[in-house]
């Protein structure tokens, strides 16, 4: 679900199921010809729905962070909006970008970084990524079963 699919009225009701938010980083640095940062954003949009679309009821995606600086670590900011939207209460952040240069630094704020890439830097498929973005996902929660913050009492 989109932050902005959650009107005022309906966010109190829903809060309680949506523990969960997804921050975008497109990786921009304001060099890209326009077709390219196009290119980029569609990109980015397609990886989304690995994690929105089966996850629609617990995930909200919230607007992507387009730039970053590659000369200085924009690990920091990444960082801050997670750490926010913890306060704000979200559970879990997960930060998706499209390439580990977006993301360079650690994100201890963040509960799962999903890029679609090898450690090597190789591209993965669709299918090798959905993979990973549905054993991540399923292990970050059951983390939360495990420690039995949600068990059973009975």
């Amino acid at each position: 679900m989109k932050f902005s699919d959650i009107d005022r009225k309906e966010w109190f009701k829903l809060q309680p199921y949506l523990d969960t938010c997804v921050i975008p980083v497109t990786g921009l640095d304001g060099t890209e010809e326009p077709w390219k940062a196009v290119q980029e954003l569609e990109f980015l949009r397609s990886l989304l729905e690995f994690v929105e679309i089966p996850y629609k009821g617990r995930i909200v995606t919230y607007p992507a962070l387009h730039y970053v600086d590659y000369e200085a670590d924009s690990s920091p900011m990444i960082e801050q909006v997670c750490g926010n939207l913890k306060r704000a209460g979200f559970r879990y952040t997960i930060v998706m970008a499209a390439d580990w240069k977006a993301v360079p630094g650690e994100l201890t704020q963040a509960d799962l970084v999903l890029v679609p890439q090898e450690t090597d830097g190789r591209a993965m498929n669709s299918e090798s990524f959905k993979q990973l973005v549905d054993a991540k996902v399923q292990q970050l929660w059951r983390k939360e079963a495990n420690n039995g913050e949600h068990a059973d009492p009975s």
